[in-house]
């Protein structure tokens, strides 16, 4: 019986045994799971610990303000100095890596990003677990899979796993968290990832609840049933969806100013202070609305304040104007708060943000209608719990998952018209308003393009190491401005890689790099030219690469992600330049996978008619100097009972008649009498024997002698 440990070995050297490989996958996705499932639990546990050292049951004002200010603030020192990985959405964060890096993560990330967001949600800063918890599932999925030497192809699966179990984790829902990674991380759906996704999902929630018990999240009133009372609910249902589909909107332009805003202050300070700023925000909005402090399913101990999404999800709020009032001011006072932590950067994402805001747009609008319709029986609580997936679905584009979500939460399919009907509308219309989500939407700002590309099934054929150029100059990262210049002017590239002495790849340097050197007050110094910058100095320093046995749709990738016309190939372990791949080199590499994909499929309808009435296919190159090269069809002394039914040369097809040529490199499919296969391999192969003169048609044997 093959052991796990022969199993990984597998996995390690990329045998192609693909029942052991695919079980020690399976066993890297339930790792993953357990794991993530730890941190997960760990994360609940640090938050409520610190929570009880930083907040009393009385808070003075000034408490309000300096425990949110000053733990961002130590918050921003850890992720600038340690992670800056941890730093804003953790499922932004997963998705950059996979997009730049192939899914490779420091191995640092998940541990600092569990103390970074276990101390900002401790201190108050708007935001929620959930995006932090998918980067750490994500990370230890990754150093899983990079230890055990998966393909990036595995990688991402397992870092999938690692992101389903995190979503799982935090809301005790192994199916949303598996449709989460479908629908977010891996944005495709392959069997041979979902069978890894899944493990990871179900066995991340597991351990989270065993760790912290069944109140993961959310609990509902043994007795609340909620569902549909009548039909013509689903009209409000349909304006649920609409007033959804504006809230994800907002979230995505608010968060586009915050971050904007934020960057320009980062310019001018050191960033921990930026942080500091962002928390100081929450702390002025928390002196009117303490509930924005946290998730908002988990406030600190204050006396007088209560986790608000639970309360709207038990219609603890009650009917009436003032309750219209407060619900729709905790969804305002929340939307502001949340733009100054996610904008400053701190270690939280949006995901609980979205459905708490969301829940308070589904409770205003039940209870409005409660209010003015009390014969109908209109539950607030079930807008709010329809509320929280269409504000989550319409600002991520993940229906699927948000429905799935609320499905796991109540246990029931009572809301099961309202919640398809709200998120297929607050979707449809946010995707036809604004294409980007909020997870997309950082990525696109920085010209990064996550996703697969299409039509490069064709480019997946051909290696890294058949088309990359290995002559391309490099520079040194001492030559000084004069002399990069000099090698710009002199080359006419748009790029060149930057090298250490023991060609380790140090960045790469392009044309934008060299026009933005007169700019860079960061290392120029008061008064000196830059003329005395060097390439170091310059150059974009840890460009993405790829290494020489990865397929050329990997580059593509690359390239596409920051919008580059080069990537360098380095060897696998190391930073040692290898080479480097262009624009040129991938059309290349299109026209060579071409002619592949034409092969493989000739090839298939050969096997079709193999041996068919005696005769076969058979593919034959053409060498040179053998008695086909340079001859007319016509004129070679072709077996019985063979034909030439095609020849490729360039890249393309040509369909022979008498009068074609054949030249030496020509792939010709022959149809031959299988018993005549050596007399015709004989007339395309290399000479043997004398050598030939072959311009004198008489000394070639298979010619019929005269044209």
């Amino acid at each position: 019986m093959t052991t796990f440990s022969q199993r990984l070995t597998a996995l390690r050297k990329g045998l192609p045994h693909a029942a052991e490989v695919e079980g020690a996958m399976l066993a890297l996705g339930a790792a993953t799971g357990f794991l993530t499932g730890l941190l997960a639990g760990a994360l609940i546990v640090i938050i409520e610990t610190l929570q009880h050292w930083f907040w009393g049951s009385s808070v003075d004002t000034w408490e309000l303000l300096v425990v949110p200010t000053v733990g961002a603030f130590a918050v921003g020192v850890i992720v600038t100095l340690w992670a800056p990985e941890s730093s804003g959405s953790g499922v932004v964060r997963t998705m950059e890596t996979i997009a730049l890096r192939g899914g490779v993560f420091r191995a640092r990330v998940p541990f600092i990003g569990l103390l970074a967001t276990g101390l900002a949600l401790a201190v108050g800063s708007s935001g929620g677990r959930e995006g932090p918890i998918v980067l750490m599932g994500g990370a230890m999925g990754s150093l899983l899979g990079q230890r055990f030497g998966a393909d990036e192809e595995r990688t991402r699966a397992i870092i999938g796993a690692g992101a389903a179990a995190g979503i799982g984790a935090s809301f005790n829902a192994p199916i949303a968290g598996m449709l989460f990674a479908i629908e977010l991380i891996l944005g495709r759906l392959s069997a041979r990832s979902l069978q890894v996704v899944v493990v990871g999902a179900v066995v991340g929630s597991v351990t989270a609840r065993e760790v912290i018990g069944e109140d993961v999240t959310f609990i509902f009133k043994p007795d609340q049933v909620l569902g549909l009372n009548d039909p013509r609910e689903l009209l409000l249902y349909m304006v649920l969806g609409l007033l959804a589909a504006g809230l994800g909107i907002a979230f995505l332009r608010a968060e586009g100013l915050a971050f904007a805003t934020f960057a320009w202050l980062r310019e001018r300070m050191w960033r921990p202070f930026t942080l500091a700023i962002g928390g100081l925000g929450v702390g002025v909005v928390a002196l009117v609305v303490p509930e924005v402090l946290g998730t908002g399913d988990g406030l600190p101990p204050i006396d007088g304040i209560h986790d608000p999404i639970q309360h709207m999800l038990n219609g603890d709020f009650g009917l009436g104007w003032s309750a219209v009032g407060v619900i729709a001011t905790l969804l305002l006072a929340k939307f502001v708060a949340t733009m100054f932590s996610v904008g400053s950067g701190s270690a939280v994402g949006t995901f609980a943000p979205t459905i708490f805001t969301g829940a308070a747009l589904g409770g205003t609008l039940g209870t409005v209608a409660a209010t003015l319709f009390p014969e109908f029986g209109i539950q607030p609580a079930a807008f709010a719990l329809v509320g929280m997936a269409a504000g989550f679905s319409a600002a991520a584009r993940a229906p699927l998952t948000s429905i799935l979500i609320a499905f796991e939460l109540t246990g029931d399919y009572g809301l099961v018209l309202p919640l398809m009907l709200a998120c297929g509308i607050a979707t449809f219309v946010a995707d036809r308003i604004e294409e980007d989500s909020v997870y997309t939407h950082p990525l696109h700002e920085r010209g990064i393009m996550f996703g697969e590309l299409h039509d490069i099934d064709v480019l997946q054929a051909v290696r890294v190491s058949e088309v990359m150029s290995t002559d391309h100059p490099t520079i040194n990262e001492y030559a000084l401005y004069p002399e990069i210049q000099a090698l710009f002017d002199r080359h006419r590239s748009h790029g060149f890689v930057v090298v250490d002495s023991n060609e380790q790849v140090v960045g790469m340097l392009t044309v934008r790099d060299l026009e933005r050197a007169q700019s860079r007050t960061d290392v120029l110094a008061e008064g000196s030219s830059v003329e005395w910058l060097t390439a170091g100095d310059i150059c974009t320093r840890q460009p993405v690469g790829v290494h020489p046995e990865q397929p050329v749709h990997t580059a593509v990738l690359r390239m596409a992600a920051l919008d580059v016309g080069r990537v360098p190939v380095v060897e696998r372990g190391t930073k040692r330049l290898i080479g480097i791949v262009r624009r040129q080199d991938i059309v290349r590499a299109y026209q060579q996978g071409l002619n592949r994909h034409l092969a493989g499929q000739q090839r298939m309808q050969s096997d079709a008619l193999r041996d068919l009435a005696g005769v076969q296919f058979t593919e034959l190159v053409v060498h040179a100097g053998s008695v086909a090269d340079q001859a007319a069809v016509r004129d070679v002394h072709w077996p019985p009972r063979t034909v030439l039914t095609s020849i490729r040369r360039d890249g393309e097809v040509v369909v022979p008649t008498g009068d074609t040529e054949l030249l030496a490199g020509d792939e010709l499919v022959v149809l031959t009498a299988t018993e005549s296969l050596g007399q015709t391999r004989a007339l395309v192969a290399e000479p043997v024997g004398l050598a030939l003169d072959p311009t004198d048609p008489g000394q070639r044997p298979g010619r019929t002698g005269d044209a």
